[in-house]
Formats: structure tokens, C-alpha cells, sequence
């Protein structure tokens, strides 16, 4: 007996199936996108005053609010009037080109915003500005 040889016309082609990568680095780019508008907002809910005319800020700044309770946050992180002005030098110390952005609650105390100007004035930081609503 004798053994036939069946000659095929096609031969096999390694195929790399690359949908789930493609599926991965679409769901990276949504993920960094996302992040990234995300990160400038300050997750403290303060009602802002109103305002006429309002300006834009351009510069990386040190978010400093007040919620309606009178407590201060530098951040997200809530500081004692006693640790204010040393948590406001250890910022100014990390960033390269400073400046303080005050968001205080329409409710807040007038007395706790002006001391947030005053602690800025002896912290050595003479540039801030007061955030509103459009």
C-alpha cells in the first residue's frame, strides 16, 4: 500500500488578534482624559458668591476654601487656624510658580476670609485671588 499526499493550496497564517488591545488603549485614553479634567476641581461643595465681571486664572494655584461651617481647607485637607500658615509655606515651597485662590462659601464668615488674607500676608504671599461664580 502505498500513502497519497493531499497537497493544500492554502497554508497556515499565524494571526494576531488584536481587538482587545485595541479595546485596552481606548479605554486608557478615555480613563487619562477623564482624570485629568477631574483633578482641578476641589471636591469641597461651596456656593460662590456672584460676580459681574470675572477673570480667568492661567497660573497653577494653592486652593484655599471656606464652607459655609467656617472651616478652611488648603486642598482637600482641612487645616486649624494654628496650622494654616505653616501648611501655606509648605506649599509655597513645592510649587514653582504660586498663587493662592480663595474659595470661600457665600454663607462664610466675613472675620474667617480676612483671616485667610491676613495669614497669606505673613506666610509672604501677596498674590491671591478671591474665587465667584459667573
Amino acid at each position: 500500500m502505498s500513502s497519497i499526499k493531499f497537497k493544500t493550496r492554502l497554508k497556515p497564517k499565524a494571526l494576531i488578534d488584536i481587538t482587545s488591545l485595541i479595546d485596552l488603549a481606548f479605554l486608557l485614553v478615555f480613563f487619562f482624559m477623564v482624570t485629568s479634567t477631574i483633578g482641578r476641581e476641589s471636591s469641597i461643595t461651596i456656593q460662590l458668591p456672584k460676580a459681574i465681571q470675572t477673570a480667568a486664572s492661567q497660573k497653577e494655584s494653592i486652593i484655599v476654601s471656606v464652607n459655609k461651617d467656617n472651616h478652611i481647607f488648603i486642598g482637600d485637607n482641612e487645616v486649624s487656624k494654628e496650622n494654616f500658615i505653616p501648611a501655606l509655606k509648605q506649599r509655597k515651597d513645592n510649587l514653582e510658580s504660586w498663587d493662592v485662590l480663595i474659595r470661600g462659601d457665600r454663607k462664610a464668615n466675613y472675620e474667617t476670609i480676612v483671616f485667610i488674607m491676613d495669614s497669606l500676608n505673613q506666610a509672604g504671599i501677596a498674590g491671591f485671588s478671591i474665587a465667584t461664580e459667573d
